[in-house]
């Protein structure tokens, strides 16, 4: 046999395997596959139940790829005690199958989050391997159910809207998000409560209204929009936002003026005997992005250091209020120190350490603002 011919016997040996090796073994077609992009979880009422001990009541949207089908989103709605035991239900009467690893979000029914311990839940599907620990939760006004079957305008379905919405919104405004992987290691690692959006259907949009503390995991804390941004700037959550406020001089607004940039916070910790002492420094640096005055900053030289003395004053103040309710009205870490209070201590602490040590500490706040382009026509 010639060289050519090994050549060629070896070419369509090559040929043959790639093609054997290109097949899809596992095929599945569309039609029978459930993506599911959300899921939802409340509490199960008596009438909801599909069998007496069922505690949770479980809700999935999921996409339709039948092509001859009214309806291109479908929310199925079981019960369970367990996830596991929810799909097992939902499988009496739902013949796709259920591809877990595409889960999106996990939207928590506020009425389940104000007398449940989320850990339950939480550690549950952390557990899961299937699952990933970049999922984002999100807490629902009203009962998840109800959030998963809402119509939104100009997306096929809730939860694509939702994953676009979550995904975003660090970038363009500074509210939080919260991933499954978060949450269980502020509960348990850093005592921490975490910070999860709190997300409302009003008027015929689904929209963030603020956020909700869970401290350990058992008690809910609704924070407003405000104080959920400086909730953000406090706990060091990294976003880009804007902020619209007073210039001030000589205790007179002379102008009022919107500023975006971004955030960054510094804590540094020291203890003056058994009292901790924390100075929480948050840093803010962008640009003006618009001026209700129809005159050039350049006309005024001290425009720019008089914006960034009035933001610095304004976060100053909000934050300072906002410390102080923590340590005297919540009495838990949401200001998320308990990771520094750790690394200083070295010592091995309790949640109820940590809260103490929140309550009795003394925090302070500085706020530097760095306006770096203040636009040549503002």
């Amino acid at each position: 046999m010639n060289k050519i011919h090994k050549y060629i016997l070896l070419s369509s040996v090559i040929i043959i395997n790639a093609l054997s090796l290109s097949g899809c073994w596992d095929e599945r077609e569309l039609d029978e596959l459930a993506v599911p992009f959300i899921r939802g979880y409340d509490y199960a009422n008596e009438e909801e139940k599909m069998q007496p001990d069922d505690k949770y009541l479980i809700s999935a949207g999921f996409p339709v790829f039948y092509e001859d089908t009214a309806e291109k989103y479908h929310v199925d709605i079981t019960s369970g005690s367990l996830d596991g035991e929810g799909i097992n239900n939902r499988n009496t009467h739902f013949g796709e199958q259920i591809i877990q690893g595409q889960l999106q979000i996990v939207m928590l029914g506020e009425e389940l989050i104000r007398n449940e311990n989320i850990m339950e839940l939480t550690d549950i599907l952390s557990r899961n391997p299937v699952v990933k620990g970049a999922i984002q939760m999100a807490v629902s006004a009203g009962r998840a159910a109800d959030m998963l079957k809402a119509p939104v305008k100009h997306y096929p379905n809730p939860g694509i809207y939702l994953q676009v919405l979550l995904e975003n919104i660090r970038r363009t405004n500074f509210l939080p998000t919260s991933s499954l992987f978060e949450i269980n290691r502020h509960i348990v690692s850093n005592h921490t409560a975490p910070l999860l959006p709190y997300i409302v259907h009003k008027e015929g949009n689904i929209m963030f209204a603020g956020s909700c503390l869970l401290h350990d995991g058992k008690s809910m804390v609704h924070l407003n929009m405000e104080e959920t941004e400086i909730a953000v700037l406090l706990r060091g959550i990294r976003g880009r936002g804007m902020i619209t406020f007073d210039v001030m001089e000589d205790n007179k607004v002379i102008d009022q003026v919107t500023f975006e940039g971004k955030n960054r916070r510094k804590v540094k910790v020291k203890k003056d005997g058994d009292r901790y002492i924390f100075n929480i420094l948050i840093k803010l640096s962008g640009r003006l992005f618009e001026r209700k005055k129809n005159e050039p900053v350049i006309d005024n030289k001290d425009f720019v250091k008089l914006s960034q003395k009035s933001l610095e004053d304004l976060i100053r103040k909000r934050a300072e209020d906002f410390v102080a309710k923590v340590q005297k009205e919540y009495g838990f870490d949401a200001l998320e120190l308990g990771m520094e209070i750790k690394a200083h201590s070295r010592e091995k602490m309790a949640e109820e350490d940590i809260d103490r040590i929140i309550q009795d500490s003394e925090i302070n706040v500085e706020v530097k603002v760095q306006i770096e382009n203040a636009g040549g026509k503002i």
